[in-house]
């Protein structure tokens, strides 16, 4: 006996053994195989962080398609969540691991591009091979074959452009259709702000009487509770609260809000401010004049406007929405727990697929074996059954099963809803026609005991940011529409690590002529970075907007300023409502004169300080330019030459130009509160400094 069990023993040790070997021999095919393919063919590694629906599908079209032109090379896409989308390439730039081609973003680009990435400026100023076969785009070059002509990819510091797009987006509102129908009692969508904020108010009063009915059935139960239902984890039946709410909001998106509402307030007197005609007060210095001349005070009625149009809104987020993540608010948007959202084009396609993919309801199709059509007569029928004190029971049609439940209703209830706790509307389904489906269900039910469930699919509709009508509480300051300035995204540059430059730049070549660009965003369903490419119907509503103003104003230098850090900490707690607008603007006027002299400060000393490098860049063009080899050596190192005096001589002039700028208000430094508290702060900083 001892002898069979041993040998036993011994032959599961050889077949152990052998699936060992084999799994050994397995592994060191595939690396021998990967080795093979690498040794045979040019690998080019791709990453990326978009994890919408349909973009990976996208990019694996293109790829495949290449790959069949191209036998050579093989393409290798590597997704990476946003979350860690930043840390991860860090790591692998710094470890000179990185992949060839890299999405832009999630990292400090203007320190990286021009340590770790090649530029493109002498591709993009040729004519993508890929178009030879296209009349209106052969001679033309690459750049400008994009709608926005890469405008977005120019870095001026470095004087190179360094990514290419494969898309455009735009911004707008998503909205649940079913809880416009079911709640709002409306297919309407909002026109101005009012009537956005009265839905918003409307789906929260809603709520909040659910909400006050749960509650109050929870307290008669907790007040009659009897001596068996009070010992631990005796299981009680209490209703469960709604967890509806009118926007889902996250961190990211708030600022989405402000900076649309801010341009449509104060657009036109950012133009005003705007001394130097350049379209831009981005360096903060013409709007601390204005706070110094006293064209723009705290009090600005036209700032009040836009900062508490979006505290209105505010008050219908979810709670918390500051420690909300983007995906965490989509989430919530398509499982039906929230009636808007805001988002991007990029998200379309994601928030229309999974809430078309919710569950489709129940369809009650007979009640006690007779056929029923439509909700009106499955009500009535119902109560007839009641008044009879007859047994009920369903028929349904559950996701294309059908399947017969009894429900028991509520004796002494003077409506449907509370005899058998749960709606019925008659909803138009592509296959069924109209068809009577359940669409809210109460917790604590005879719907609930006999096991029913409700409608989770909807419809998914957007529209544009809602503006103040004529009679809206800020109307008078409305400055205008807002221009939509769309510039191409999910940019692509290549590492100056890859071993394969031209097959990268080829690929992107490949990716962004019309067709090519078409397809791909027609399989992620975005909209296309190229011209001649064309928009799917679906979203048309996200279609760039270029008639209206641009350029917003803000109470700081924006940026990475101290300013803007001090107003964000400010800002947080007023937009959740914390302290209201008199008290945000005392914590500002007490604060920013001050943290204004900081960036002005930091404005003329980084200006100073830049000055040795643009210098010594300017002479490695100059070096380049002397003794160039070619026509195209010689002619892109002369651009780049003068580039650099240009960038030199707006550097130079800084200091002097700011100087005279201000002279006038350094002779009267205590004309107003503003001005002697920041005058004061600078010298102190200047003081310190020198």
């Amino acid at each position: 006996m001892a002898e069979k069990k041993e040998k036993n023993i011994s032959i599961m040790s050889y077949i152990g053994l052998a699936i060992l070997l084999v799994c050994y021999l397995g592994a060191i095919w595939n690396v021998l195989k990967v080795k093979n393919e690498e040794i045979d063919k040019t690998t080019i590694r791709l990453c990326h962080w978009q994890l919408e629906a349909g973009y990976r599908d996208a990019m694996d079209e293109m790829i495949k398609l290449y790959e069949k032109t191209h036998p050579k090379v093989k393409i290798i896409q590597i997704p990476i969540t946003e979350r860690a989308y930043g840390q991860w390439v860090t790591t692998q730039l710094l470890g000179r691991t990185a992949p060839d081609l890299i999405e832009i973003g999630g990292f400090d680009t203007k320190l990286y591009l021009g340590r770790y990435f090649v530029p493109l400026t002498d591709e993009l100023r040729k004519p993508n091979p890929y178009n030879k076969d296209n009349p209106l785009l052969r001679n033309v070059p690459w750049m400008d074959t994009f709608v926005d002509s890469l405008q977005g990819s120019y870095m001026p510091d470095l004087l190179d452009y360094y990514m290419v797009g494969m898309n455009q987006g735009s911004v707008r509102i998503f909205y649940n259709k079913d809880i416009f129908r079911r709640i709002l009692k409306t297919d309407k969508e909002p026109k101005t702000l009012s009537e956005f904020l009265n839905y918003c108010k409307k789906i929260q009063n809603y709520v909040a009487q659910k909400n006050a009915e749960a509650e109050k059935y929870n307290q008669k139960v907790m007040r009659n509770l009897k001596w068996w239902q009070k010992l631990p984890f005796a299981p009680l039946k209490l209703k469960e609260k709604a967890p509806l709410v009118p926007i889902a909001s996250n961190r990211y998106n708030i600022n989405t809000y402000k900076g649309r509402y801010l341009a449509m307030f104060t657009a036109d007197k950012y133009l005003e401010l705007d001394v130097n005609f350049d379209g831009s007060l981005k360096d903060g210095r013409e709007l601390l004049l204005a706070f110094l001349n006293g064209d723009l005070t705290f009090d600005d009625p036209k700032m009040e406007a836009g900062i508490e149009t979006v505290r209105d809104m505010a008050k219908y987020f979810a709670p918390g929405f500051m420690s909300i993540e983007r995906m965490d608010s989509g989430f919530a948007f398509v499982q039906g727990r929230a009636a808007f959202i805001t988002s991007g084009s990029w998200d379309a396609k994601s928030f229309i697929g999974q809430a078309s993919s919710q569950p489709f309801g129940d369809i009650i199709l007979a009640v006690n074996g007779k056929k029923v059509s439509s909700s009106d007569e499955i009500m009535k029928t119902m109560n007839e059954a009641v008044a009879a004190k007859k047994d009920i029971s369903l028929l349904l049609n559950r996701e294309g099963s059908k399947i017969k439940v009894n429900i028991k209703p509520l004796e002494g209830k003077k409506h449907f809803r509370e005899t058998f706790g749960f709606e019925l509307a008659d909803i138009k389904d592509t296959k069924l026609g109209k068809v009577p489906v359940i669409t809210e269900l109460e917790s604590v039910s005879p719907a609930e005991d006999a096991g029913l469930m409700p409608r989770k699919r909807f419809e998914v509709g957007i529209f544009d940011f809602p503006v103040p009508g004529p009679n809206d509480k800020y109307a008078k300051y409305i400055a205008g529409p807002v221009a939509e300035v769309s510039r191409t995204g999910c940019a692509y540059g290549i590492t100056k690590f890859s071993k394969h430059k031209e097959t990268a730049i080829d690929f992107l070549q490949f990716c962004t002529t019309p067709e090519n660009n078409q397809k791909f965003n027609e399989i992620v369903e975005w909209i296309p970075a190229v011209k001649y490419a064309k928009t799917i119907e679906m979203l048309k509503p996200f279609e760039p907007n270029f008639k209206g103003y641009f350029g917003s104003l803000n109470f700081s230098f924006g940026g990475k300023t101290r300013s803007a850090m001090i107003e964000s900490q400010v800002y947080w707690p007023y937009i959740s409502g914390e302290i209201d607008y008199k008290e945000y603007l005392k914590k500002l006027k007490s604060s920013l004169p001050q943290d204004m002299a900081y960036d002005f400060d930091a404005i003329l000393v980084s200006a100073s300080d830049a000055l040795p490098d643009k210098q010594l860049q300017r002479s490695i063009y100059l070096a380049k330019y002397i003794f160039s080899k070619d026509n195209a050596g010689l002619e892109e190192s002369r651009r780049k030459l003068k580039a650099s005096w240009d960038v030199i001589i707006d550097y130079s002039f800084v200091q002097p130009a700011t100087k005279a700028m201000f002279a006038p208000f350094f002779a009267n430094p205590d004309k107003t509160e503003f001005s002697k508290s920041f005058f004061e702060n600078f010298k102190r900083i200047k003081t310190r400094r020198d």
